[in-house]
């Protein structure tokens, strides 16, 4: 690109190449690093995407275990009243009493 203040001239010197040059290698560094900024954001926003789901579908599976986890502890509590209340010892409001 020429400016007003440079003359037209009427051959191309290895200046005018030289500059021609540098300024299509300046636009290729700009158009490189835009797509390197794009590849960037969209591998970060894809890893988030990626952890979310996998999150998300994770999330009842641990609370069926949970839910059962509880389930089982509450029958063992049970269990173990049924069984102490039949023999007779009464540990569990024992070890209530201490607490």
């Amino acid at each position: 690109m020429m400016n007003k203040n440079q003359r037209i001239r009427s051959n191309i010197t290895n200046y005018d190449v030289l500059r021609a040059v540098k300024l299509e290698i300046k636009a290729s560094e700009e158009r490189i690093t835009r797509r390197i900024y794009t590849a960037v954001i969209l591998s970060v926003a894809t890893i988030i995407f990626v952890l979310m789901l996998i999150i998300t579908s994770q999330t009842p599976t641990t609370r069926d275990y949970a839910a059962d986890a509880m389930k089982r502890s509450f029958e063992m509590e049970r269990a173990i009243k049924i069984i102490d209340d039949a023999a007779g010892t009464h540990y569990l409001e024992q070890s209530k009493a201490k607490q």
